[in-house]
């Protein structure tokens, strides 16, 4: 990561967004107690306080955990 100076132009790193919990039931196809399940078991990104009565996850950790998910031929 590159330190943050005041006055260099900020390029967003749009991988590092954090996604709400309804965002991450969508994207990932869980439901939301399944993720809190994981999440339990450590088998799920932890999520983070991004404010009073707020949690998120990042986007980039979920994505990474679903691409360690088998691939189910239908």
């Amino acid at each position: 990561m590159v330190p943050h100076s005041p006055n260099a132009a900020i390029s967003p790193d749009f991988s590092e967004i954090f996604w709400d919990l309804r965002t991450v039931a969508q994207k990932t196809g869980l439901s939301r107690a399944t993720v809190y399940r994981y999440m339990a078991r450590g088998e799920f990104p932890q999520r983070r306080k991004v404010g009073p009565g707020r949690v998120a996850w990042l986007a980039s950790e979920v994505t990474a955990w679903s691409l360690t998910r088998p691939i189910i031929a239908g």
